[in-house]
């Protein structure tokens, strides 16, 4: 199932690059020079690696 960028929350389970992450942290940015909005997604992998993600909030990303 895929949804935007801008209807995730924390702890919700996404998929991104073939990976399973879990969200522990999401922040949005308000529209800049650049015209979108975008959004900051802090996340966990089952390997229990941390990682970053930079997202427009139009984007769409898959749900696990």
């Amino acid at each position: 199932m895929m949804v935007k960028a801008a209807e995730l929350k924390k702890g919700s389970k996404i998929i991104f690059e073939g990976q399973g992450f879990t969200i522990e942290n999401i922040e949005f940015s308000k529209i800049g020079k650049m015209g979108k909005a975008k959004c900051r997604i802090e996340a966990i992998s089952e390997k229990k690696e941390k990682k970053v993600f930079i997202l427009q909030t139009d984007e769409e990303i898959q749900l696990q």
